[in-house]
């Protein structure tokens, strides 16, 4: 099995044990997408971009505010939320749907990022 092939696998068993998740993708940190499972009318480069972009300000807040390392971003928004995390070499992104069980995306998100961290 390729590493994309294994990839969209395990974001789809990322789905499966989280109602609330949307959509998600995997994205490289330069904002390339490995592969997604984002829904149809979702901009794919537009939240790949983003999302790298996101990464990259929150690894270097960590960094300069708390001399900590960045781990995981939760974007409150109108229609639901966005959450990053960070999974060695590439970027786990989960789209929910509007007041999600933030404690169940955050502990799945950890569990899928340990196991893409192993696949990249």
């Amino acid at each position: 099995m390729s590493k994309v092939d294994e990839a969209q696998k395990i974001l789809m068993d990322l789905e499966e044990r989280v109602p609330d998740i949307k959509g998600s993708a995997i994205i490289r940190t330069n904002g390339l997408i490995i592969t997604s499972a984002l829904p149809s009318e979702a901009n794919e480069r537009m939240i790949a971009a983003m999302s790298a972009a996101l990464l990259g300000t929150s690894k270097r807040a960590a960094e300069a505010l708390f001399q900590g390392t960045f781990t995981s971003l939760n974007l409150e928004l109108d229609k639901g939320n966005m959450f990053l995390m960070g999974a060695g070499k590439v970027i786990l992104v989960a789209l929910t749907k509007k007041d999600p069980n933030i404690g169940l995306v955050t502990l799945e998100m950890e569990d899928t990022s340990k196991r893409l961290t192993d696949v990249f």
